[in-house]
Parts: C-alpha cells; structure tokens; sequence
C-alpha cells in the first residue's frame, strides 16, 4: 500500500485521538442500535474494543509509516470478523466509523491524506474477506493434533505423556520446545481466531502448557547444559500473550542459560529497573499487537539510558512488522526462538 501521509497529519490524528473516538464509539453505538444488522458482531463491547484498538494501530501506522503493515493488520481483523459470523458488516463499520470520524472532525487537506488509506483499505475489503472465509475453510477441516486435543481439555498428564515419548529420540532437548509445544501454542491460537473453541477451553489449553513448561528442566534435570549468560525476558508493556515469554525462559533454560522470566504488564520503567538490578546480557521482549510500538520503543529508550551492554531483543508479529523501526533505535528482531539464541550468542 504505498501512501504517503505528512508527519504534520500525523501530529494532527494524535492531538485528536480521543475526540476522533469518541465519534466512533458513538457511530458504532448509533449504528448498533438503531440497525442491529444481524451481521454485526453478537458482542458490541467486543467490537467497540477491536474498534478502540485499530485506532492504537492507526496512530502507530501514521507516526512510522508501517502502511504496508497496516494491510496485513487489516487480514488478521478480517479473519476475527469472519469467524465469528460478522466479517464484512463488522470490519466495514470500524473502518467507516474511523473514516467518518476524521472526516468530520479534522479539515481538509490533512483529513483526506489521513482518510486515504482507510478508504483503500474500504475498496478492497470485500477481497480481504473472501480471502479470509477461503483460509477459514481450509483451515476448519483440519483435525486438532493429538497433543492439542489433550490440551484444550486440561490433561496435562497425556500431554506429558506425548513429550516425554519424544525425549531420547535423538533430538535436542530444546527443540521439544520449538516442534512440538510452539505449533501447538499456534495451533491452539488459530482455532481460538476460527471461533472453534470456547474461552474455557482455550484456557484450559494455557494452563495446561503452562504446566508442561514448568516441568521440563525438572524433566530433563542432570542433562542440560550449564552457562554463566543471563537473560531477562518479559512482554512489552501492554502486551498480555505471557505464555511466549514462559516458553522462551524455559527453551534459554534448557540451552544453559540463567533465565529470569518478569511476565507481561509491566511499563517500561520497572523493566529498566529490571535491567539494572540483574543485569542481563540480553533483554528478550515479546511484541504481538503492532499497536503497541510505542510502547516497545518506550522500553529500548529506558533501557538504553540504564545499560549500553545489554542487547535487546525482540520477537513476535508485532516485531516483525516493525523490524526496520525497532532496528533503527538499536535493538534486534528474531523471527523465533533459535534466531534469538543465536542474536544473544
């Protein structure tokens, strides 16, 4: 999507975020009540906060110019949507809402260079969803893996079973990690996003690898290897996927490394303490949601004021999306765990 839109437009989007919505919020109101298409999502608080988020995501797509990655955002909203029953009617009144808010609130020139990649985004919606229902599809007639089936309905012990069968086999401890429980976790994700499970048992699927992730050093114990390198791991803030992190911590742990694992939720100043009182050689940070780059730039800036050793590292959708920004301001991005190991190596 090649669009350009002035930094001058940009300040103006973010110096109105919250009247801009406002606007939305009371548009998809309006629109809810007074219609209440049957294609439009069954959980209205749900579309308000899907609609709150693209905003977050607008913000960050104007200040870096991510308008390539704005697109590929725009798949993944398209394949909640459909899933759930509301694709087309769902996703285009978030996209109008927006494209209503900016038109109405700010003046031209800046309102159209900032409504012109959501009008684009508008034109080509019905593709994008097409797109969505085909891979919905293909993907709905896949039988869940053995292990996942296990999983989501919390029997920790007959996932156990099938990880410790894979031990000995001539495979590095770690890769247990990276074969086996990493495409679960994802496969686990994409039946969440095909609204295939109900939130108990995705759930029950967390918990239960959560379970098998804190077992496996105990599994393995007086077979791993041994380092002095240290790593701290964590989220950044505003992220909460806090399984990546469990599962990077314990994967560094099997290599040998002194892992200390901080979770999610935490702002940037408490992991730059962090930094501080522990001092890492690398600094492993899960970025998800695109939305929250600022965020993660946040973090690289406090941390670089507190330690210039300390690599910083980071991976995820979210990362990879914003690889070039993230690099410019000094830090790192993996594309999963081995390439991290090796970057902090």
């Amino acid at each position: 999507m090649t669009i350009a839109v002035p930094d001058s437009s940009s300040r103006i989007f973010n110096a109105e975020f919250a009247n801009l919505s406002a606007v939305v919020y009371k548009r998809l109101e309006l629109e809810w009540h007074y219609h209440q298409k049957q294609d439009l999502a069954t959980d209205v608080h749900r579309l308000f906060q899907y609609a709150v988020e693209f905003g977050r995501l607008l913000q960050v797509v104007y200040r870096h110019k991510l308008f390539d990655s704005l697109y590929e955002e725009a798949k993944w909203y398209a394949v909640v949507f459909e899933t759930r029953g509301s694709g087309h009617d769902s996703f285009a009144v978030v996209l109008e809402s927006w494209i209503i808010a900016i038109q109405g609130i700010i003046k031209p020139p800046e309102c159209n260079e900032l409504a012109r990649p959501l009008q684009t985004l508008r034109h080509e919606l019905p593709l994008l969803i097409a797109r969505a229902r085909d891979s919905a599809k293909t993907e709905t007639k896949k039988a869940p893996s053995p292990i996942v089936e296990r999983l989501i309905r919390g029997d920790v012990n007959g996932a156990r079973e099938i990880v410790s069968s894979m031990l000995g086999k001539d495979r590095p401890k770690h890769r247990l990690i990276v074969e086996v429980l990493l495409p679960a976790m994802v496969e686990i994700g994409q039946l969440w996003e095909l609204n295939q499970l109900y939130i108990f048992e995705e759930h029950l699927a967390t918990e239960a690898i959560r379970s098998l992730l804190a077992g496996l050093p105990v599994m393995m114990e007086g077979s791993l290897p041994t380092s002095e390198r240290r790593a701290l791991v964590s989220c950044i803030p505003g992220d909460e996927h806090g399984l990546i992190p469990v599962a990077l911590a314990v994967y560094l742990e099997i290599r040998g490394w002194i892992v200390k694992n901080l979770g999610g939720s935490l702002p940037a100043s408490q992991i730059a303490h962090a930094v501080i009182a522990l001092a890492p050689d690398a600094l492993f940070l899960a970025f998800t949601m695109l939305s929250r780059l600022d965020d993660a730039l946040e973090v690289i800036g406090q941390v670089r004021e507190q330690s210039a050793q300390c690599r910083v590292i980071f991976g995820g959708r979210g990362a990879i999306s914003a690889q070039a920004v993230l690099e410019s301001r000094g830090a790192v991005v993996a594309r999963d765990f081995d390439e991290g190991y090796i970057l902090a190596s």
